[in-house]
This record gives C-alpha cells, structure tokens and sequence, in this order.
C-alpha cells in the first residue's frame, strides 16, 4: 500500500514537520488529504464544514472574556480572509502562465517547495504540489505531507506578520500585492497595446471604409440596381449535342474535302476544320447551314497555311460571326454579284469547277480575299479553287513558297491575283486566269523566259514584274495586250526592243522599263498614247538615240524618266507642251546644245535633272517662271554665265515653295550659298 493511501485509511493524517499545530485552521486530524486531482476541480465538504465551526466556536483563550475572544476571532476570519485573497490571486497569476517554479533560497542554498492553493469561492481550498529540490538532490514527497507543511507555514508566516506590532506591515504588503493583481486581473489585449497605435489602426480602418462606400454609392447613384434576369433551366451539354450532328457534317464536306478517309485523317487540315466547326465554333452550324461549305473552306485554308499575324482591332479568322466579317474577307449577295456579272455568275454556280466540284453556295458570297502581310507561309493551298466564284485574291508579302498548285488555276472568275513580295517560283498555267484584269507577281524567285500562257491574258489592265530574274523577249508576248493600262517590267533581264505596236496600247497609263537590257530607240509610236502619265526607262545602256518630239503630243504625261542611257542630241522644244509634266530626268547622257528658253511654261516642274551632259550657254532666265521648282541639277555640263537674278530669287519666297536645291557648274557666276547650294 502506498503512503498517500496508508495515511487516506488512517484515523489521522500524518504529522506535519515539527509537531502537529492545533491551532492552524488548516490541519484536520479527523479527514484525509483530497483525491488525486481534486486540487482543482474537487470540492471538500468536511473542510466547508470544519471552517464555518471552528470559526463560530472555537476560543482563542478560555481564560479571557468573551468580548476579548470575539474581537481576536473577528482578527482572525480578517486575516484568513486576506490570506485567502491573496492566494487565489496568486493562483490567478498562475493561469495567466506565470505557473508555479521552485526558487533556491540565497541563504542557504536550501529548496524551497511551492504551494499554490487554488481557492473557487469563499472558504474552498484545493490543492496541488510541485516537488522541489533540497541540497543537490530532489525528493519527492507525497502530496498530503507537502499541502500540509507548506499551508501551515503560510499560516504561521500570516500569524506572526499579523500579530505584535507586524500586523500593520503584513497587511500593507498583501493589500500591495492585492492592489498590483486587480489592475492587471481583467484586462484585455486591447488594455495592453499602445494608444497611438490603437488610434492609427482605427484611422486606416476608417480610410478604407470610405474608400469603397463612395464609389459604391456613386455607381448606385449613376447606374441603379437592376436585378439579373433570371437563368434559364440547364441545358443538355453542348459536346454531346454537337457529337450528334458530327456525322451529319462530316457527310455533308466530305466530296469537297477530298473524300471520307481525307476528312477522317487527324493529320489532315480538313480534319481538323471538321472538328473545329463542330466542337469549337462558336456559331454552332448545322448541317443545314447555307454557308456550311464556305466556312469549312477557310478553315481548311487556315489550318494548312496559319497560323497568321493578327490585324489589331480586326476580327481574326474563327470568330463566332459570320465568315464575312472576318478580317481581309468582302462578300456581296448573290443577287448583287449576278447584275455585276451580267449573269456569268448562274453559270459559274451551275457548273462548279472544273472537275465538277461543287459547293452550297451561300447567300453571302465571298468575292474579296485580301491576306496581305500577314505571313501566310508554304505552298499556295490548294483549297483557294473551292471558292471558284472568288474574284479577287490578295497573298502579298507573305512567305509563300514553291509553286502556283493547278486546282488554283480553276479560278475562272478571279479578276485579281497579287502575289507580289514572296518566294514563289513558277506560275506556267497564269494563262488559266482567262478572265484575269490585275495580275502582280513583283519580288519572287521566277526566272526564264516568260511563260507562253501570258498571251492568254488578253483581258489584263495592269501586269507587275518588276524585280525578278526573267529574260527574253518580253514584247513577243505583250505586244498584243489591247487593254493594257500598267506595264512594270523594270528590273529583270528582258532583251529585245521596243516594239511600235506600244503605241496599239491607248490605254497605257504607265510604263516602266529601267534596269533591263533592251535596245535602240524609243519609238515614236509612243505618242499615240493620250492617257500616258507616267514614262520610265532607266539605266539602259543599250537604249539611245534622240528623244522623241512625240513626247510633246502627251498632254496627261507628267513623269518622264530617261535618267542613265545612252541618248543624244538636244532636248526636245516640244517638251514644254507637256502642262502637266512635274519630274523630268535626263541625267547622264549624251544630250547637246542649249537648254530651250520654252522650258519656262513648264509651270508645275518641281524637279528638273539635267546634270552629267554637254549642254552649254547659259542658263535661261525663263526657267524662273517654274513656280514650283524645288530642285534643279546642272552640274557636270558646258553651261557658264551668269545665274540670272529671277531663278535666285527663287530660293526665298516667304511662305511659298522654295527652290530647295539648285546645283550648277563651277563655271557659272552664281552666289554660294544664297543663290546656288553648290557647284560641281
């Protein structure tokens, strides 16, 4: 058996050390220490009992009167009062996590064990123990012998602190004590935190309240509450709704997408068109949809050749709008198209292309396809020709390679191809394009002669060549294009002459030929072309001899480019019946003579080249009549005399156009720099 159970069974409790104290209150010799435990959570109904009895009863010295015991026991019940406050407030510490620790006594290096009592409501005493340390050694000690020593040297010390003069002292320090504890007893975090911080954290919170109230408010106020509408019920999903028309779709593009194992392929474009147009557009089409097929087309057209360089503010391919409001697509309706066409376009819808595939044609018809800049790359698709009503098509500036595929030539209602600034490098069959009217393959890889197909194009306006590698006779085959009204060959290596039959082409608007090798002249049928504005033929050493006087029969010309060629004689006088004329370039010849004083009703000459020949006299007077000239170049001739006063007066004109630049010989008087820039 243990020792707290031997004393629990005992009649008394064991001894407290010294002696037992009969007259400490706390020593009951008649009851057992309290269970295990119950120093905090059990009560004690013998000690309730014993304290209010003893308290009532019990003299404090029979040999004295009555009223001397009363007043001693009413001292008594103060101090135990005091004594008991007092460790209840301690034990409230306690909780507040001070706890109880063992302290070395500084005298003696002695242990000292201490006891908190934890008192719940007046004359309640609960007990519990922490064992100390006495020497260097620990002993533990049984929690009845350890409450009891240490509750009965607590009162003794509260004794004799009361009692003969040390009352007054003892009672000071415990109401110091009991003081200091009730101002912390009770006091929340909020007690504890600094004001100033308390007073910033309320203002920040104040700031933000503001701050989302007012906006709040302000939007009430502009745009008032207006309850959402009411969702509608769900819906079955919309993947397994699409699955169930997929094959309906897949029937209806497959004889234009090259068959059922070309459309069920996963690597192909049109694969992937399909299953964009059923799971991912967002339009959504059925089967029934008129524009089904022109839809499915472009897609098929993108996924082969995107993706492509986005236009800023534009719709992009795959847009959940009609096909028509994509960015570079025009459409017109059927019904506009046919009065255009003058009812080629029946025909033309009737019939398909020419191996006989056909496509729903839509309301809206797509006749304008313009994807310029926008990196359209590989092999020109060949899916373009499933648009065969298609009338203008726009693949400039891209990265298209190789060459044009032949289903593309089945456009026979495109009126417009430009391919201009790409990589290709054969277009053979461009003859297909029977009703072609603007063709532009400017930039690209081509070589070798021209290809034959070209004289079909006999209903082409404007042709652009310019900067490829393409040789022979060129004229051979454009010498017969009636309707021509642009012609660019410039930079390329065309040989051959000029032949008379451009003066044929009435509807000549311009006409460039520089840095090829053709040869002789210019022939004098060029005046035949009222409607030429534009003349250019640059950097030919091979092309001499005069200037034709015909020139002056070209009342609309008004550029005339002759710059570094190999022609002679004297400027033509009939140069100045060309009013409108406002670039004229003769620069590094062979030309002679004066420089004609009629050159002066060239009112709208704004550049006037002449430099790099042998002209000689002087420089007419008449020139200052160019009210619009803001350059003239006369350097590297014969010419000497003196710059005359009017043309330097056209170098300040107030607000008016000033003559920028005006460059002449060395051996002509002229002030540097007010009047003439320069000499050379």
């Amino acid at each position: 058996m243990s020792g707290r159970d031997r004393y629990a069974n005992s009649a008394r409790g064991p001894p407290p050390r010294g002696g037992p104290n009969y007259n400490d209150r706390g020593y009951n010799p008649s009851r057992s220490a309290p269970p295990r435990g119950g120093g905090r959570g059990g009560r004690s109904s013998n000690n309730d009992d014993y304290s209010a009895s003893n308290a009532s009863s019990a003299p404090i010295d029979p040999n004295m009167p009555d009223w001397w015991n009363a007043k001693k026991k009413a001292e008594r019940r103060q101090r135990e009062e005091e004594r008991r406050i007092s460790v209840r407030e301690e034990n409230e510490r306690t909780k507040m996590g001070y706890g109880a620790r063992g302290n070395n006594d500084g005298d003696g290096g002695r242990g000292n064990a201490r006891v908190v009592a934890v008192n719940n409501g007046a004359g309640d005493d609960r007990y519990s123990r922490k064992a100390g340390a006495e020497g260097v050694g620990a002993r533990q000690m049984s929690d009845f012998d350890d409450t009891k020593d240490k509750n009965s040297a607590l009162r003794k010390k509260i004794f004799m602190d009361g009692g003969a003069g040390g009352g007054a002292g003892g009672d000071d320090r415990l109401r110091k004590i009991a003081t200091a504890d009730e101002e912390l007893e009770g006091r929340s975090l909020m007690d504890l935190v600094d004001r100033g911080t308390l007073m910033v954290g309320c203002c920040l919170i104040l700031i933000v309240v503001i701050a989302v109230t007012i906006p709040v408010a302000l939007i009430s106020e502009d745009e008032p509450y207006v309850a959402p509408p009411v969702p509608d019920p769900p819906s079955a999903s919309p993947t397994m709704a699409r699955q169930q028309v997929y094959w309906d779709i897949f029937d209806r593009v497959q004889r234009i997408a090259g068959g059922p194992d070309v459309l069920g392929d996963p690597n192909t474009a049109q694969n992937r068109a399909l299953n964009w147009i059923v799971f991912e557009d967002g339009m959504e089409l059925g089967p029934g949809k008129d524009h089904l097929h022109q839809r499915f087309v472009l897609m098929v057209i993108y996924f082969i050749s995107g993706p492509w360089t986005p236009v800023e503010g534009r719709l992009e391919w795959g847009s959940p709008v009609h096909e028509c409001e994509w960015e570079g697509i025009t459409c017109k309706d059927v019904e506009e198209l046919e009065a255009e066409l003058e009812g080629k376009i029946s025909e033309l819808l009737e019939s398909g292309r020419e191996d006989g595939v056909k496509i729903d044609v839509p309301q809206r018809i797509i006749n304008r396809l313009e994807l310029r800049q926008r990196l359209v790359s590989g092999e020109v698709p060949g899916e373009f020709s499933l648009l065969y009503y298609l009338q203008h098509l726009d693949l400039e500036n891209n990265q298209l390679v190789g060459a044009l595929p032949s289903p593309l030539y089945k456009l026979f209602n495109l009126q417009t191809l430009f391919l201009e600034q790409n990589q290709l490098t054969n277009i053979d069959a461009v003859g297909e394009y029977r009703y072609l009217e603007h063709l532009s393959v400017s930039k690209n890889a081509f070589q070798g002669p021209l290809p034959e197909s070209f004289k079909q194009l006999k209903y082409l306006k404007t042709l652009y060549l310019h900067t490829n590698a393409f040789t022979g006779q060129v004229f051979d085959i454009l010498k017969d294009f009636k309707k021509l009204e642009l012609l660019d060959l410039a930079f390329n290596k065309f040989e051959g002459t000029l032949p008379a039959e451009l003066g044929e082409m009435s509807n000549l608007t311009s006409v460039f030929l520089g840095h090829n090798e053709f040869r002789g002249t210019i022939p004098a049928e060029i005046g035949r072309c009222p409607n030429l504005k534009e003349f250019q033929i640059d950097a030919s050493h091979k092309i001499g001899g005069p200037i034709p006087t015909e020139f002056g029969k070209l009342p609309n010309l008004e550029f005339l480019k002759l710059d570094t060629c190999a022609f002679n004689g004297t400027l033509p006088p009939e140069l100045a019946e060309c009013q409108k004329l406002y670039f004229l370039d003769v620069n590094s010849n062979d030309l002679g003579g004066r420089i004609p004083t009629e050159f002066g009703k060239l009112g709208n000459m704004r550049t006037l080249g002449l430099a790099n020949n042998d002209f000689i006299g002087g420089i007419p007077a008449e020139l200052s009549q160019m009210a619009q000239l803001e350059k003239a170049y006369f350097q590297n001739t014969d010419l000497d005399g003196v710059m005359p006063q009017e043309i330097c007066n056209l170098r300040d004109r107030g607000n008016q156009t000033v003559l920028e630049e005006l460059i002449v010989p060395c051996d002509v008087e002229c002030e540097i720099p007010t009047c003439c820039t320069r000499c050379s």
